[in-house]
């Protein structure tokens, strides 16, 4: 059903309530702010609408506590007299716009987000669409919203902020930029506005250095890179999640605080198969991946839950078991998730995160389709490094006596990876209280085959 569709279901619904049977208005002896609830949940087009349904409803739209606005099909000028001269409420809980740049200008959006900020908007969402095409920057206004306390933004670029512009988002707690065009100075001066801020997410392209050590109150931060390099000082968050591709470096100069991470290091397509034009394999950059990884993986040794996410990472982690590199210990991790596909190449790589992993209480694995490499072209890898490809994919060091929770995962993964196919889902190993192993599985009704 498409969009437009569901809220003309929506709008009906609204309307047959109205016009219901022995000709009892039910819905209109509602208390306007359930009616404003109700319009809250709805596009704000169709909550206007029902301003012609009679007297009774002429202006219980006008203060609704949040508005839903999309510009797609109408004009931004009539949106915003519509909502300017008609719109009463003082204060607006959530703002929710969605305008292209390609198809308004910028003064026509500039006008719609200071309306927002008039009205004390505390949770703002932005999406921006098109923005690659057409670059939109923001008004002056924007960057002095105290009352804002949520913002998000899709696409948009704050690439530079006015010498005599000073950000005051005093009491913004949760800033998410998506797809975004960010400068260091920027943000540098972004984060100084927001002194309350708690979660922050960055998607964006520019940004070198991120320097959270003046965000005293900053404990969640989302971070994905794409192509640049980006320097990530962040003394005094307890968890981080971190996505970028083998093409982008993430440098974690210091997350001392960290208590939890998620990591996903995917790999890209020109990288993919660690080959060259030539056929000829390039040992460099699996080296270099290696190195990658394993430096990510150093800055998170003092973690107690700890997510790595897709197979591509472990492939990586198993060529270093392989190449005997240095792997680095978890002394306080107790729990781990891997998010993965099975495959014999991510057994050596599993099994060293559990060896060094003594304090190790739980371990997950979520079976996902995910990109990996072909495990032919890292045997020849191997090959070409002068180390032995036979059954290298099976763990040499292990000799029985190791703790239950790991002999059983390892039991488990020789058997899977061995399998010819396997199903979608959750596998959680666990010691309880009394060191006693349970083990808990969900799996899907979707499969995967070799």
């Amino acid at each position: 059903m498409s969009d437009d569709c569901r809220e003309n279901h929506s709008y009906r619904k609204i309307k047959r309530a109205r016009d219901s049977t022995n000709g009892v208005d039910s819905i209109s002896s509602l208390p306007d702010v359930i009616l404003q609830h109700i319009f809250s949940l709805i596009p704000t087009k169709y909550a206007i609408r029902t301003s012609v349904l009679s007297k009774r409803w002429k202006h219980v739209w006008s203060e609704t506590p949040s508005l839903d606005i999309d510009c797609y099909r109408y004009k931004p000028d009539s949106v915003y007299e519509t909502i300017a001269r008609r719109y009463s409420s003082p204060k607006i809980t959530t703002f929710r716009l969605s305008i292209s740049t390609t198809e308004a200008k910028p003064k026509q959006i500039d006008s719609l987000i200071e309306f927002a900020v008039s009205r004390s908007t505390e949770k703002l969402s932005l999406e921006l669409r098109h923005a690659y095409a057409v670059a939109y920057r923001f008004p002056e206004v924007f960057f002095t919203s105290c009352s804002l306390k949520q913002l998000f933004v899709e696409s948009g670029t704050i690439d530079t902020i006015p010498g005599h512009v000073t950000v005051s988002w005093r009491s913004l707690k949760t800033l998410s930029l998506r797809g975004c065009v960010l400068s260091d100075e920027a943000c540098a001066k972004i984060l100084s506005g927001s002194p309350l801020l708690e979660c922050l997410t960055l998607f964006c392209d520019k940004l070198e250095r991120l320097d959270l050590s003046e965000c005293l109150m900053l404990k969640r931060l989302d971070v994905q890179c794409w192509e640049q390099e980006l320097q990530i000082v962040a003394p005094r968050i307890s968890f981080l999640s971190l996505t970028h591709s083998d093409e982008s470096k993430c440098e974690l100069a210091d997350v001392s605080s960290l208590t939890e991470a998620n990591v996903n290091i995917y790999c890209s397509r020109r990288l993919g198969f660690l080959y060259d034009d030539f056929g000829d394999p390039e040992t460099g950059l699996a080296d270099s991946l290696q190195v990658l990884i394993l430096q990510t993986l150093e800055k998170l040794q003092s973690v107690e839950k700890l997510t790595l996410c897709g197979a591509f990472c472990l492939q990586i982690l198993s060529l270093a078991v392989v190449c005997g590199v240095t792997f680095p210990m978890f002394k306080k991790m107790e729990a781990l998730t891997l998010e993965m596909a099975i495959y014999p190449s991510i057994v050596p790589g599993v099994a060293k995160l559990l060896q060094n992993s003594p304090r190790l209480k739980t371990i997950k694995f979520e079976t996902v389709d995910c990109k990996m490499l072909e495990e032919t072209r890292l045997t020849n890898y191997l090959y070409w490094k002068g180390l032995e490809t036979r059954q290298c994919w099976k763990p040499k060091d292990l000799d029985g006596s190791e703790p239950e929770l790991m002999s059983s995962v390892m039991k488990f993964l020789l058997k899977k990876s061995g399998d010819d196919w396997y199903k979608v889902g959750s596998y959680t190993f666990s010691l309880n209280k009394n060191s006693e192993l349970s083990f808990v599985t969900d799996l899907t009704q979707d499969w995967f085959f070799r």
